[in-house]
């Protein structure tokens, strides 16, 4: 079966359209984008036809599945323009700064009978999807996490706009989010500290935070994100624990290629695993295009996506109101 894709956004959706192309279930058919360099670009190095308008894409292509690379403000809008055609949708993280639009997202989807898978693509990065396995067939559900995840600088106006990328703890740090409740589940409280100590000429938003996250099912997890690094010096490190197991993987930041793990029964035994490509955005793309092709549910689910912009949002009120949130 071979499935007609289109890219809208050629940012990070360049990378998109580079797995897309080592899929040989797909046909990258179209690309869209305003900006007429990445245009040119994607259209002759995958030989997408170019659009500089979404919707003329829409009308003008027989689709089947379309990845949503854009700003988040328009995830909603594109999302429902896909599903109206019976479009798959690959979109990318956050859903939205609203939990409204991220809702009317998981209905117009369910409605139209179309997968809507979001962005998460630590949930298949190698070092983490291995992790996960792990816990799931031996080591146990994480109760302690700890959690370094601070980016560099990012100086583009949307990513710092309350109503589109909704600054770092919402455009960025909802990757890690979603992760915590990969391994840990459903949070129940939010306690936060943090402000704009970096990039002034972007406040009153949050650039940094570091918060704590209770779960339902009983646990905790520390955080610190936000842009407290730059990009040459910037690293990601998570640390799991678990009742038989002390788990960390780590790397440069959206590399997290190092894991190691030692069992509290060897305490001198350590188990190492390194992975040469990371980043998880193979995983992804190939993930999509299975549950398109063989009717399966994205393992990051639209009703995921809702959840992590809620955390997200709750962290940034926390933050705001001095205050301990409870979902």
């Amino acid at each position: 079966m071979q499935l007609k894709v289109g890219v809208i956004g050629l940012g990070i959706g360049m990378r998109h359209l580079e797995e897309y192309a080592a899929v040989p279930e797909v046909e990258i058919t179209a690309a869209a984008d305003m900006n007429p360099e990445r245009l040119k670009a994607a259209s002759e190095k995958y030989r997408a036809k170019p659009y500089t308008s979404a919707e003329e894409m829409f009308k003008s292509e027989k689709l089947d599945a379309v990845s949503i690379c854009t700003p988040p403000r328009s995830h909603l809008q594109l999302t429902q323009m896909a599903a109206e055609r019976k479009v798959h949708v690959m979109c990318e993280k956050p859903m939205s700064t609203s939990v409204n639009d991220a809702k009317k997202m998981v209905d117009t989807c369910g409605k139209h009978r179309v997968k809507l898978m979001i962005g998460f693509k630590k949930r298949l990065a190698p070092a983490y999807a291995f992790l996960k396995k792990k816990c799931d067939e031996d080591l146990g559900r994480p109760v302690w996490a700890l959690v370094k995840f601070a980016l560099g600088r990012v100086d583009m106006d949307w990513f710092w706009d309350e109503q589109d990328g909704g600054g770092p703890i919402t455009e960025n740090t909802v990757h890690v989010i979603d992760l915590l409740r990969y391994f840990m589940g459903d949070v129940k409280r939010v306690h936060a500290e943090g402000g704009n100590y970096f990039m002034r000429h972007r406040s009153p938003q949050i650039d940094t935070g570091i918060f704590t996250l209770s779960f339902k099912e009983g646990g905790m997890a520390g955080v610190g994100a936000g842009y407290g690094s730059e990009w040459a010096f910037a690293k990601e490190e998570v640390s799991f624990t678990t009742a038989k197991a002390v788990c960390e993987v780590k790397g440069n930041f959206d590399q997290p290629g190092n894991l190691q793990y030692i069992y509290r029964s060897q305490p001198d035994k350590v188990y190492t695993e390194n992975f040469a490509k990371p980043d998880g955005f193979k995983e992804e793309i190939a993930h999509f295009i299975d549950c398109v092709i063989n009717d399966k549910k994205p393992l990051a689910s639209g009703e995921d996506g809702v959840e992590s912009v809620k955390i997200c949002l709750a962290v940034k009120r926390s933050i705001r109101e001095n205050k301990i949130i409870t979902l």
